[in-house]
């Protein structure tokens, strides 16, 4: 199931890869999952306090207690057998983002206030409180930034305002204040006693959320710098670096590794931004990341390909996705994944990259997603899908949807006790740019009502 690298761990696919699946068909379960985190916070809380932060700073390969497994010295180089300094465990600060996101997403997705209750208030204000430690001031531009980091691209190590990292830094911290917002407003005697010890106050958070730096499309290109200073990077091609290749198995990473001075990712970064905050970006500046970013990519981590599939799907280009989803979807199966971190094997099975293919096909090629109120599907099947089905369970209610090369069938549970309105989105030709009054009109909507079954056109 696992193997030397990974142990066994919990890692952030948790939240980004997992977590989906779970969120619009088993919500019991994502409660459960986003409750590890809760109960692991004096871990993350010790780990912040051994790298001399505030809050909590979540661990990389987090165990049941949620202290780090994972080392300083992650990976072997091939060519000496000696050990080789890495900084997944301390660099990679994201990971504590992504929880508070996590819990954000499960609270907005059911409504259920009590995993807020129950200490994910807490465990969100203590993630923001940490990037409010761990963030540096510019004063000459005003600014927060967010230095010395990894993002999920870890073939460039210690790098500066990380756009991915940036950018979910930025909603950890306005997620905070949501949370604030709604403790004050519903259970002000627990907002008290979450800020009223901490150093660091929610007017210290909200200044930061409004100054942080986040990394905006290059004007002309529209290309979003990966990092400060990554066009500076020698730019090859994916071929050119593996031509450089003395070994099969040595590690394109850290301090010697021959991806750190090119422009090669080991798996998406920027792209996998853009899905997150995809209401955020224009479909043009999806395209154009998406094409300067992909040739660049190695995919040498099993979660990159889902990514590449959804963002494509996003923009229109179905067929542009499907090679990407079928790398994923398969990899369990052809035995094509990589197999060696320098001489270490990685060997076990790839659930993370099971739910990005479960994403890839849900909510890249059905276009679906949730927020809170309303199903949204907007559907661009690949040429080789005649139709896709799956169920759907949300806010209590179950749901099939199936999407056919002309029309949307939502069929609502009879034992339903309430109903969810669904907006179709029109179908719309492959890489058409549309104004948002655009898209609003291309809408039907339609209320799934218990025992009712929709059938809207495209």
């Amino acid at each position: 199931m696992s193997g030397q690298v990974y142990k066994g761990a919990v890692f952030w696919d948790t939240e980004m890869f997992m977590l989906p699946f779970f969120l619009y068909t088993q919500p019991d379960i994502a409660r459960n999952l986003m409750m590890y985190r809760v109960h692991t916070l004096d871990g993350a809380r010790r780990k912040a306090a051994e790298y001399g932060y505030e809050g909590a700073f979540y661990a990389w390969e987090s165990q049941e207690n949620g202290d780090d497994a994972c080392t300083l010295f992650n990976v072997n180089d091939v060519f000496t057998g000696r050990p080789m300094r890495t900084y997944f465990r301390d660099k990679q600060v994201h990971i504590s983002a992504d929880v508070a996101y996590g819990i954000w997403q499960y609270f907005i997705f059911s409504g259920d206030d009590s995993i807020l209750l129950d200490g994910g208030a807490e465990t969100v204000l203590e993630c923001a409180r940490f990037f409010y430690s761990y963030a540096y001031y510019n004063s000459v531009k005003s600014r927060y930034e967010i230095l010395d980091v990894t993002g999920p691209d870890e073939y460039h190590e210690r790098v500066n305002n990380n756009a991915f990292t940036n950018a979910l830094v930025k909603r950890c911290l306005h997620i905070a204040l949501k949370v604030l917002d709604y403790l004050q407003g519903k259970h002000p005697d627990l907002a008290e006693s979450l800020t009223v010890d901490s150093r660091i106050k929610p007017e210290h958070l909200r200044d930061m959320y409004e100054r942080l730096y986040i990394p905006q499309p290059t004007e002309g290109s529209g290309v979003i710098e990966q990092f400060d200073r990554y066009f500076t990077l020698e730019d090859v091609t994916l071929e050119q670096l593996k031509s450089r290749v003395l070994n099969k198995h040595e590690y394109l990473g850290g301090g010697n590794g021959l991806a750190t001075t090119t422009q090669i990712l080991k798996q998406a970064d920027v792209v996998l931004m853009l899905h997150l905050f995809k209401e955020e970006f224009s479909r043009a500046i999806k395209q154009r990341n998406w094409e300067f970013y992909e040739p660049r990519t190695e995919h040498g981590s099993s979660l990159s390909s889902c990514i590449y599939a959804l963002v494509a799907a996003d923009i229109g280009l179905s067929d542009w996705a499907y090679p990407y989803f079928k790398r994923t979807a398969t990899i369990d199966l052809t035995g094509d994944s990589k197999q060696y971190v320098g001489d270490l094997y990685i060997g076990g099975t790839h659930p993370a990259a099971n739910g990005g293919a479960w994403m890839a096909a849900v909510l890249g090629f059905a276009g679906m997603r949730f927020d809170g109120e309303a199903v949204f599907i907007a559907p661009s099947l690949p040429k080789a899908w005649s139709s896709v089905s799956f169920p759907l369970r949300l806010r209590g209610a179950s749901f099939t949807v199936t999407i056919e090369a002309d029309q949307v069938k939502v069929e609502a549970a009879e034992e339903n006790k309430a109903s969810i309105e669904f907006r179709i989105e029109r179908r719309i030709n492959e890489g058409t740019e549309l104004t948002d009054s655009e898209v609003a009109a291309s809408l039907e909507n339609v209320m799934a009502a218990p025992g009712q079954i929709l059938s809207i056109s495209l």
